[in-house]
């Protein structure tokens, strides 16, 4: 007998007509990322990102806030400091790489909202119009980083105000896949800010921790092939 994971999606009641999908993100080894890259130096307290240009060429256009006594000398050489008093400065920075999620992302139509990085992760939401161009999106974001991670899922529906049960097949994953998703989930590891990282949950497992990403990537690939299957 299969089993299964239940899964609720909330349908928010101020956007009837709507049917977008509003996800979370979170980015790894985004080397394209000035901003992914300064924050593996120091500790960076917020970033703001905006565009300029034509669909063949983007130009991203970024601003990095950090503690004044960050030490991020390497990459900090290619940006302007614009502004800085006793506890913070901030960093003005543009690039057009477009292996950089800031640049990708919004192609697909998907402006980033709510960006943060940390330790060279980027943590950011978008909405998508439908499922598929999800799918693009994250298949986009794959191809040019080292681990994609979708954190949350919020899928808005025109039909009712009720929540629409998901169920996903568990037999689909082994053991070791599954107790490495439920241990992850358990000591907290999708929470934001994180609440365990990938070094204590696996400890906590008994495993290296090159084989609980290992792990806990093709989990999490064999979960969002159910959920965003039409």
């Amino acid at each position: 007998m299969n089993r299964r994971i239940d899964l609720w999606f909330g349908r928010g009641s101020l956007s009837r007509m709507a049917s977008g999908v509003h996800a979370q993100v979170e980015v790894r080894g985004a080397e394209g990322c000035p901003a992914s890259l300064v924050s593996e130096e120091c500790a960076v307290e917020s970033v703001t990102v905006s565009q300029h240009g034509t669909p063949e060429t983007t130009k991203v256009i970024g601003e990095l806030t950090i503690d004044s006594a960050g030490d991020a000398q390497t990459e900090l050489r290619k940006a302007d400091e614009v502004f800085t008093d006793d506890s913070k400065s901030v960093y003005r920075y543009s690039h057009a790489n477009g292996d950089c999620p800031c640049a990708r992302v919004p192609k697909h139509g998907c402006p980033i909202r709510d960006l943060r990085v940390d330790a060279g992760q980027l943590v950011f939401s978008f909405i998508a119009p439908n499922l598929e161009t999800l799918r693009e999106v994250v298949s986009d974001l794959q191809s040019c980083c080292a681990g994609v991670t979708v954190r949350r899922l919020t899928r808005s529906d025109s039909l009712d105000d009720t929540r629409s049960l998901l169920f996903v097949d568990r037999s689909a994953f082994t053991e070791r896949q599954y107790d490495v998703l439920r241990t992850a989930h358990e000591m907290g590891y999708f929470e934001s800010p994180k609440e365990s990282n990938s070094e204590a949950v696996a400890d906590e497992l008994g495993i290296s921790v090159a084989t609980f990403v290992e792990h806990l990537s093709v989990a999490q690939t064999k979960l969002l092939e159910q959920i965003l299957a039409d």
